[in-house]
C-alpha cells in the first residue's frame, strides 16, 4: 500500500512540475531581440513547409503525377 501511495505521489509531483513549466512558458511575451524574432520566423516557416510536405505526400504517395523515375 505504501508503494502505491509513493507511486501516486511521484506521478502527482511530475504532473505539478509539468504544469508549472507550461504556465511559465506561456507567460513569456514575444521575443524582444532581432535574433529571437529571426529564429521564430524560421521555425514558423519550417513548420509550414513540413505541414505542406505531409499533405503533398498524402495526396501523391508515389510521387507527383508525371514525375516518373528516369531510366538511362
Amino acid at each position: 500500500m505504501g508503494a502505491f501511495v509513493a507511486l501516486l505521489a511521484g506521478v502527482g509531483s511530475v504532473c505539478a512540475w509539468c504544469v508549472v513549466v507550461l504556465v511559465r512558458r506561456g507567460r513569456r511575451g514575444a521575443t524582444e531581440n532581432a535574433d529571437g524574432l529571426l529564429i521564430e520566423q524560421a521555425a514558423r516557416l519550417r513548420a509550414q513547409q513540413s505541414r505542406s510536405a505531409g499533405r503533398d505526400f498524402r495526396a501523391h504517395p508515389h510521387g507527383r503525377p508525371g514525375s516518373r523515375p528516369r531510366r538511362y
